[in-house]
């Protein structure tokens, strides 16, 4: 496999916490406990680092990737439809819904390999050297300004 561009080793960073938390809710050291802690873990990981990156990749990423696709566009619509079926399972999982751990989980590991696997080598292989370099700091400020007002918000 080739090597990750600079401007996507933080999302694929927050893609391996994501995946460590699934594997270890559906079959590692969390898949015993108790429905209501394994909500908790859900929830938690949620508010505090999925809806920031789901806010980057729905504002920046995408809409700087899009261009590029051509007739793979629609990976971005299914990409999307992830991002709306993800906030809907945490939202049931907030209320009681603790069925839908699981589900959550194979969610997003599928989302998540679909990115890496797919709109990141296309975007690689097809996004000029000045375009991934401006993606690089696009995403550097784009997280700063959301972790400001995140700390603005609980302050």
């Amino acid at each position: 496999m080739a090597r990750r561009h600079e401007s996507l080793i933080p999302l694929s960073h927050e893609h391996h916490d994501a995946l460590l938390l699934a594997w270890r809710l559906r079959t590692g050291d969390l898949s015993k406990r108790e429905p209501e802690l394994r909500a908790k873990h859900v929830s938690a990981f949620f508010d505090y680092r999925l809806i920031n990156h789901l806010k980057l990749e729905e504002e920046l990423l995408f809409p700087a990737i899009a261009p590029v696709l051509g007739v793979e566009a629609s990976l971005i619509d299914l990409l999307l439809g992830d991002h709306r079926e993800l906030r809907a399972k945490v939202a049931a999982i907030k209320t009681g819904g603790y069925d839908q751990v699981n589900s959550f989980c194979a969610l997003l590991e599928r989302h998540i390999r679909t990115e890496e696997r797919q709109l990141f080598v296309l975007a690689q292989n097809r996004m000029k050297p000045a375009e991934m370099a401006e993606l690089v700091l696009l995403c550097h400020d784009f997280s700063a300004r959301l972790w400001r007002r995140n700390l603005a918000v609980k302050a």
